[in-house]
C-alpha cells in the first residue's frame, strides 16, 4: 500500500500546477447545532464539521451521526479532494454522477478527467483503507490552484519538525502549512505523516481549504541541526576501535564540519557530499598507511591525517551515523577493500570515499570498481 500511496504523491506532484480559474466558495447546506448527536456544541470539532458540512464537502455517516473519530479513507480522500476542485472550478460541490460502482467512481473519474489525480493499478481494497496524512495533503494540494495557495504563514524549509522538505510529501506539506490549511497538532507545527486522519480533523482542513477566512497563520523556524550524540551513534562499537573517549571525540568535532552543511539535503545527496568531502581531505594531502597508530579508525582519519580503507570507511560511517544513517561495514576487520553499505529505502547503496564510487550497488555486496 505504501508503495502504491508513494506512486499517488509522485503523481500529484506532476499534476498539481494545473491552474483553474478560481471562484467564490459558497454554503449549498443548512446545519442544525446538534445535527448530529455525536459532534455536542462544545466539541473541538464542532465548528469545522458544520463548516464542511454547509460547503456540501462533507456529510454525516447517517442523518443524525458524524462519526468525527472515524478515519478517513483513500476514496472519501478523493472526494474531499474533488468537491474543494470543483469549487475553484466554479462548478460548486455538485460532481457528475457517473454509472456504475463502486460509489466514489464518480470522483475517480472526475480527478481523472481534469488531471489532477491519477488512479492506475489501485483497487477497491485500497481506495477502502484508511488514507495516511501525508497522502491526504497530496490530494489536497493536488486539487487546489496556485492562487488558492497564497502565503500567509512564516515556515522556513525543515520548520515542521517531522517533515523533510526533500521527502516525497514535502512539497504538499510545506504548501498547505505556508497557506494556514495545515497548522500541524502542537506548538512546535508536528504534522504526523505516517498516521491516519480522522473525519474531524479532515473536515477542519477541508474547510479551511475553500473558506481562506478560515486558515492559520503560524510561523515555523527550522531548528539548529543537531547530530546524533556520540553515544548514540548506530555503529559505535565498530567506530570506536581502539580510540578513547576523547579521541573518538576530537573525530566526531571534526566531522561536525562535513555532516553541518549536509544536514537539510535528502539521504542521497548526504551520502553523495560525505563521500565527496572525505575524498577531498585525502587528496589534499593525506599519507596512506596500515601500520601507523589509529589507521583504521576516525580519529586516524580526521585528526592525524593518516589513511586506509578501513580507516576511511569508518570515517565516513561516523558522519552517516550523525546523520542518522545506519551501515554495513562490508569486509570488516578483512585483509580485503571496505566500504560502507547503506540500505536507502529498500536499495542498497555504496558509500565510498577510498575507492571513487558513491551510488547503487550494482550486486549485493558487489563493487563496481574493486
Amino acid at each position: 500500500m505504501m508503495k502504491k500511496m508513494l506512486s499517488l504523491l509522485l503523481s500529484l506532484i506532476l499534476l498539481g500546477s494545473l491552474a483553474v480559474s478560481a471562484a467564490e466558495p459558497v454554503k449549498v447546506n443548512s446545519y442544525t447545532t446538534g445535527q448530529f448527536a455525536d459532534v455536542p456544541e462544545d466539541s473541538w470539532c464542532a465548528g469545522a464539521v458544520q463548516t464542511a458540512y454547509e460547503y456540501g464537502l462533507m456529510g454525516g455517516k447517517s442523518a443524525d451521526r458524524f462519526d468525527p473519530s472515524g478515519l478517513v479513507t483513500m476514496a472519501q480522500a478523493v472526494v474531499m479532494a474533488c468537491r474543494v476542485h470543483s469549487f475553484y472550478c466554479g462548478e460548486g460541490p455538485e460532481l457528475p454522477v457517473a454509472s456504475g460502482a463502486p460509489w466514489y467512481q464518480p470522483y475517480v473519474q472526475y480527478s481523472e478527467e481534469h488531471e489532477f489525480l491519477s488512479f492506475e493499478g489501485y483497487t477497491e481494497q485500497d481506495f477502502n483503507s484508511p488514507i495516511l496524512r501525508s497522502d491526504f495533503a497530496g490530494a489536497l494540494w493536488a486539487a487546489l490552484p496556485e492562487e488558492a495557495l497564497s502565503v500567509i504563514s512564516s515556515v522556513e524549509d525543515g520548520g515542521i519538525p517531522d517533515v523533510s522538505p526533500n521527502a516525497y510529501y514535502g512539497e504538499p506539506v510545506y504548501a498547505l502549512y505556508r497557506a494556514g490549511i495545515l497548522a500541524g497538532s502542537d506548538a512546535k507545527g508536528t504534522f504526523g505523516p505516517g498516521g491516519q486522519i480522522t473525519r474531524g480533523a479532515a473536515a477542519a482542513i477541508v474547510g479551511r481549504a475553500v473558506d481562506p477566512s478560515l486558515r492559520k497563520a503560524v510561523t515555523l523556524k527550522a531548528a539548529p541541526f543537531e547530530p546524533v550524540p556520540m553515544s548514540q551513534l548506530a555503529n559505535l562499537k565498530s567506530l570506536r576501535r581502539k580510540t578513547g573517549d576523547a579521541e573518538l571525540a576530537q573525530a566526531y568535532e571534526a566531522a561536525r564540519k562535513v555532516v553541518e552543511p549536509l544536514a537539510g539535503l535528502s539521504r542521497e545527496e548526504q551520502l553523495y557530499g560525505v563521500a565527496a568531502s572525505l575524498r577531498a581531505m585525502f587528496d589534499a594531502g593525506m599519507s596512506y598507511s596500515m601500520e601507523s597508530p589509529h589507521y583504521n579508525d576516525p580519529y586516524g582519519y580526521f585528526v592525524l591525517g593518516v589513511a586506509s580503507c578501513a580507516g576511511c570507511t569508518r570515517a565516513t560511517g561516523l558522519c552517516l551515523n550523525m546523520l542518522g544513517i545506519p551501515y554495513e561495514h562490508v569486509n570488516e576487520n578483512q585483509y580485503s577493500h571496505q566500504w560502507c553499505r547503506v540500505n536507502l529505502n529498500g536499495t542498497y547503496w555504496i558509500c565510498d570515499a577510498y575507492g571513487l564510487y558513491c551510488g547503487p550497488e550494482p550486486a549485493p555486496y558487489q563493487h563496481p570498481y574493486l
